[in-house]
């Protein structure tokens, strides 16, 4: 096996990413990461991709929009999945833990221990307050909440968000079986595509008066702590509320 190119030394992204190990990268990965062009080190191809699509073409992934390497062995591919696996294994090693709840005892202070061990053992199930509103399910909710804040670094002001009241709102009130919560893909790429479709739709109207009315052009631009310089533009039209 060919691994022209590839360091001696891998760094933390080739021990993470190994496929990154195979190929030769043709450029400087820019700081937000993205494509990079590269040239395989077996069969000599020339792409400029993301790191799965590198991984496609060396681990002959069907059906992902680039081509499979025609130079890679069967050996070569168990080489790469046992390097996949031991990076797999570091990462789950090295994420963060996960802090458990407190137990449903700690959400029950007002119980004397002899029911409340009755409670968790499923003998009892709670006074009558208690299983109307199902306080022990709220609570729980409310810990759940609070971490995702916490863990995360969201201000606290975010909790005063039409938005966030509104999608736990829905969600009490239309219970939705197996339904699975927006994931990070699915955020970035059509719910935005959507949002950004509606708000397109909803400055319709405003649009249409440009022609009468007119339109300003204006800008302001600022740089981030890396100077990467971001560029406002905004279109103002003359009249009440309206830009």
């Amino acid at each position: 096996m060919d691994t022209t190119g590839a360091s001696s030394a891998p760094n933390v992204e080739e021990l993470n990413k190994p496929m990154w190990k195979y190929v030769t990268r043709l450029e400087k990965p820019g700081e937000g990461g993205g494509n990079v062009s590269w040239q395989c080190n077996f069969c000599n191809k020339v792409a400029k991709s993301s790191y799965t699509r590198v991984r496609a073409h060396l681990l002959k992934i069907a059906g992902t929009g680039i081509g499979a390497c025609p130079k890679v062995t069967m050996k070569d591919i168990s080489e790469m999945q046992k390097l996949e696996e031991e990076a797999k294994f570091r990462l789950q090693q090295h994420a963060p833990k996960k802090v458990p709840l407190p137990p449903q005892s700690f959400f029950q202070g007002g119980i004397d221990s002899r029911k409340r061990k009755n409670i968790a053992s499923g003998s009892v199930s709670g006074n009558p307050l208690e299983k109307s509103f199902n306080t022990t399910a709220r609570d729980q909710l409310h810990a759940q909440i609070a971490r995702m804040f916490y863990s995360s670094g969201l201000p606290f002001h975010l909790a005063r968000n039409p938005y966030y009241v509104s999608s736990y709102t829905f969600a009490a009130s239309n219970p939705i079986a197996g339904y699975l919560h927006p994931g990070y893909n699915l955020l970035r790429t059509t719910l935005l595509q959507k949002e950004k479709a509606n708000i397109e739709r909803l400055l319709e109207p405003i649009k249409g008066t440009w022609k009468e009315k007119g339109v300003s052009i204006v800008s302001d631009g600022w740089s981030d702590s890396q100077r990467r310089p971001l560029i406002n533009f905004m279109a103002v039209v003359k009249g009440p509320n309206v830009s």
